[in-house]
Parts: C-alpha cells; sequence; structure tokens
C-alpha cells in the first residue's frame, strides 16, 4: 500500500513540475534542478537496514542553457531506485540563477489518517529558497502553571502567587524557509550565486530532518582558464579535477524513532516529547499516545560514519572511492570537504599533503597554509588541493595511485566494529588502468588486527599487508616519512632505547611509532637483535613473523 501510495504521488508530482517547467522555462535563462524529498533506506556493511529521508534527482532539464546544471547521486544505484538512500550533488554555473523545483514526498501510511511532513530547503552561504523572508511558524507547546520542586521558595512569576506560572512564548519557527507541502512541487530560486562549495540541508526542523538524511552538496564552479589549453579553476587555483567528500553519520535508534513516530496514527509534530508516565514517549502508553511525538534529539548518537553516503566496508574497499582521470594540467587534485554530520570530523590524506584553499565558499586570505589535515566543525567545508604524483613520461600523466582520506577524529567504526567508518580511497590513474581493489579480510590476530587487505603509501605500494585498515593508515604515514629501509635501523636503535618502557608498560603497539614500524615489515631478527624482551617483541613484530624466533 506504501509503495502504490509513493508511486501515484510520484506520478502526480512529475505531471506537476513538467507544467511548472513548460510555464517557466522559456520566460527566465536559469539553471534548473528537479529534486523530490521522501522517505528511503539505507543498507549499511553491517548488514542493517536504517530508515531514511533523503533527496532524489529528477529528470534533467532541457531548457537549461549551457553549460548546463546536473544533479546525481553519491551512490549510482540510487540513480534507478528513489528508495535507495544517498546524498547527492549539484554542479551549477556561475552567473547564472538557479531555480530548484522541490518535490515533497514525506507522506506516512497509518493505521488511520496519513501523516505528512512539511520540508524545505537551505543553501549554507547562499540567500535564497525564501531563507529569511518566507518562513513558516508553529505555536509553542503550553507550559501550564505548576509547584516547586524544593520546599522554601513559591516560585512565583506574580505577587500573591502559590504556584509558578510561566510567561507566554511566542511562535516558534519550524521551517526557515519556503515551506514545501507534501504533494506539492515549489519552485525555490537563488538569484546571485557565489562559486564554492557549500551544503544543502532541509531547513524545516532541522535536528530531525537533517539527522534523518535531507542534505547534500551544491557545488558552483568557475569558468575555465582561457589559456591553451584551458584548464579548470576555482578561488583562483587551478586544477585538473575536483572531488567532492561529503562527511556525514547516521543514529540509527533516532532514525528508527521518528521513523515508528511518523508512522504513528495521532502523530503531530508540534508536540513536545515527555519520558513522563502516560505521556508520548512513555513506552507503557496506551495506543493514540505512545510514539505520536518526535524523539528528544539531545541522545544523539551516531553508529555509523560516511563518507559520499557510504560506509567503509573492508570487503569491498573500492566500492566507493571516486577515480580520478590520468591527464595532468595542472598536478592539482581540488578535494571539496562538507560535513553534513551533527559532529566534528578531521580528515586527512595519507601521503600527501593538503594546500587550503577556502573556507565555506570563501578564499583564505594571505599565503596558502599547508596541513596533513583540517578541522570541520558541523556544516563546514573546506576547499583544498593535493598534488598527485606524476609519471617520466612525457607528456607526463599521473601515476597509479590510491590516497587513503580517513577522519583523525576516528570515526572509523561501522557500528561500533572496526575496520570501517569515515574512510575512502581516492583512486588515481595512469593511462593503463586504476588502482586495483585490496584483498579482503583472511585471518585474525592475536592483538586484535584483521589481515583485510593493502593500505597504499600513496605510490602503489602495499607494504603493510600485516595491518588492520585503521594501523595500516598509520603505518603508511609513519612509512611515507622514513622511507622502507630506515624502517628496520630505526626500529632496532629506538626499541633497544626504550625497551624499559615496554618492559613495564606493556605500550599498545597502535599507540607508539616504534610500534608502528613494525607493520611496515620491520623483520624479526632486527627487533632480537637489539636486546629487548619477549614482552616487548610480541609488542613490536607483526603475527606474520612470530615464527621467525
Amino acid at each position: 500500500m506504501r509503495s502504490n501510495t509513493f508511486n501515484s504521488m510520484l506520478i502526480k508530482s512529475a505531471l506537476a513540475a513538467s507544467a511548472l517547467l513548460l510555464g517557466s522555462g522559456a520566460a527566465f535563462a536559469q539553471q534548473q534542478v528537479n529534486l523530490t524529498a521522501g522517505p528511503a533506506t539505507a543498507t549499511l556493511p553491517d548488514g542493517q537496514a536504517v530508515p531514511m529521508w533523503g533527496y532524489s534527482c529528477g529528470a534533467a532539464v532541457t531548457t537549461n542553457s549551457a553549460p548546463t546544471a546536473t544533479c546525481a547521486p553519491f551512490n549510482p544505484a540510487a540513480a534507478a531506485n528513489p528508495l535507495v538512500w544517498s546524498p547527492v550533488v549539484i554542479t551549477v554555473p556561475t552567473g547564472q540563477v538557479l531555480q530548484i523545483n522541490l518535490t515533497n514526498l514525506l507522506t506516512f501510511s497509518t493505521s488511520g489518517a496519513a501523516n505528512n511532513v512539511p520540508t524545505s530547503l537551505v543553501i549554507d552561504g547562499q540567500l535564497g529558497g525564501g531563507l529569511g523572508t518566507d518562513r513558516t511558524t508553529a505555536p509553542s507547546p503550553a507550559h501550564p502553571a505548576q509547584g516547586t520542586t524544593w520546599p522554601g521558595t513559591l516560585g512565583t512569576t506574580n505577587p500573591g502567587d502559590t504556584v509558578f506560572t510561566p510567561p507566554g512564548q511566542p511562535d516558534r519557527v519550524r521551517s526557515l524557509a519556503t515551506e514545501v507541502a507534501v504533494g506539492n512541487v515549489t519552485s525555490l530560486t537563488w538569484s546571485n550565486l557565489r562559486p564554492g562549495t557549500y551544503l544543502i540541508h532541509s531547513g524545516t526542523q532541522p535536528s530531525i530532518q537533517h539527522a534523518m538524511g535531507l542534505y547534500g552538496v551544491l557545488v558552483v564552479t568557475e569558468a575555465d582558464t582561457t589559456t591553451t589549453p584551458p584548464t579548470h579553476q576555482a578561488y583562483g587555483t587551478t586544477f585538473d579535477i575536483d572531488v567532492p567528500l561529503l562527511l556525514s553519520e547516521i543514529d540509527p535508534v533516532q532514525n528508527r524513532s521518528v521513523d515508528a513516530a511518523v508512522r504513528t496514527a495521532g502523530f503531530s509534530d508540534t508536540k513536545v516529547w515527555s519520558g513522563m508516565a502516560g505521556d508520548c514517549g512513555d513506552p507503557s502508553a496506551p495506543v493514540g499516545v505512545v510514539n505520536t511525538c518526535y524523539p528528544p534529539v539531545v541522545n544523539y548518537s551516531p553508529l555509523y560514519y560516511l563518507v559520499n553516503g557510504s560506509a567503509f566496508d573492508r570487503t569491498s574497499a573500492f566500492s566507493s572511492a571516486p577515480a580520478v582521470p590520468a591527464a595532468v594540467t595542472t598536478g592539482n587534485l581540488l578535494l571539496r570537504f562538507v560535513n553534513a554530520g551533527l559532529r566534528m570530523h578531521v580528515p586527512s590524506v595519507v601521503g600527501a599533503s593538503m594546500t587550503l584553499v577556502a573556507e565555506d565558499g570563501n578564499k583564505l586570505p594571505g599565503t596558502p597554509r599547508v596541513q596533513s589535515e583540517v578541522f570541520l566543525a558541523a556544516g563546514k567545508t573546506y576547499d583544498v588541493a593535493i598534488q598527485p604524483k606524476q609519471t617520466a613520461t612525457t607528456p607526463p600523466t599521473y601515476a597509479r595511485a590510491t590516497y587513503a582520506v580517513f577522519d583523525r577524529q576516528l570515526s572509523l567504526s561501522t557500528s561500533n566494529q572496526r575496520d570501517g567508518g569515515m574512510q575512502v580511497y581516492v583512486n588515481v590513474c595512469d593511462n593503463v588502468g586504476c588502482g586495483t581493489a585490496p584483498a579482503p579480510a583472511v585471518s585474525a590476530r592475536s592483538d586484535g588486527d584483521s589481515n583485510v587487505g593493502h593500505m597504499t603509501d600513496g605510490s602503489g605500494n602495499t607494504p603493510h599487508a600485516t595491518a588492520s585498515v585503521p594501523s595500516r593508515f598509520r603505518c603508511a604515514a609513519v612509512n611515507v616519512w622514513l622511507g622502507s629501509t630506515e624502517a628496520a635501523t630505526f626500529l632496532n636503535a629506538v626499541s633497544a632505547a626504550f625497551s624499559f618502557f615496554f618492559d613495564r608498560l606493556a605500550l599498545p603497539r597502535r599507540l607508539s611509532c616504534v610500534a608502528e614500524l613494525a607493520c611496515s615489515g620491520a623483520s624479526a631478527s632486527a627487533v632480537i637483535s637489539s636486546g629487548v624482551s619477549p614482552a616487548a617483541r610480541r609488542i613490536l613484530v607483526p603475527r606474520a613473523n612470530f615464527a621467525a624466533w
């Protein structure tokens, strides 16, 4: 029944969108994108299916003037099935008006009347879509008079009152921009787009709708340079290709609670959650009361961490890896980081330094800063440039390599299971082809690490076969610094000097720089010759080298 209702609304919305386009396409020289907000499902690497709300791209608008705006899901499977959740990326050329025709399909069947959820659209850093001019408010919840909970005070607001009487509350803002009702197609316009990278998300009850998955990326491109050959440019920096990297999170408990609420007869988004007996947050409350309000978002606790809508899957490490073609003109690769999560994240690229170019769509002043990581608060965007290695051919091309991007804030788990989360490869190709996928997990080690494949160090090499994915991120960084031939020498000298600490503290391998060098394949004989005790050897030497003893 839910599927039939959804399909019926989709057909009606498509007809309405077509009529809207025919009426406006000839009158305005602007870029149009069809976007639909509706329920979907995210399937995670551990097999869990989590209810989501998301955006899906509609048919391309043929009346757009060249170069045209584009809309695409990060997950290609969502292009054919709008019930597969994926964030979207919209690309539009600068200097043109952007019109998004937003269709709202957030309707949910219940045992009684369907629950309809309004929505809106906000682009952080861009003015339009009704932001600041067309908000929607809702009445504040009632705050009845009540007595104080502690003795010796009356807590009055009026002289002589024996109870506390809260003052009247003004209406609360429900939607920050033009609200779109269920079944409607509304044209939202942004007239003065600023070039750069921006976060798109719902402006209606964002603590609920944003966390449910209503977000994406807007890239406003600049015209190519007039040089021969022409090159791409952004913020005054030229580059060969740009790669959007959208960081986000999922709290499956909150999402399932929201989904249960909107599918319950009698639900209202104006009801206030209360865990008191008999209220909507009480699991033992009667039918018609329980689950008729949104859950408390203060308990937000994400268990899944995503890049471009996908959690890292160690059994299919390249399934979500963006590919970079071999052609080289400038030598710069522009990474467009967007944090759509509600927590802060600190992305880093193994084997490459990042030149900071722009923050929140604004070019950074002064001499460009070069860092190994960049801090992203919730909602922040950063554009950074890296320089992949090149071949020695004439003309040069990029060298085949994989660059691992991961969150140094350590959101590297999938539902509390290691080797997942906010990690992704950037797969740089040469003229022959692209990098190959690492081998899947084959065995477990006594220290908890799994042999889950090969993490490269930016050169296409895979020297860290015995370490887990998070460990190999760190091992690769150490190897780039020291060079593989120096690893054993450094281990030999330093492990002897610090054997006292290893003997008495049993320092875990992952927290020791010396121990990390063992991941690079330093031989057991090098450790033995350093004279450290057996306790230290078990920390320093990978499981694969135990047989050498």
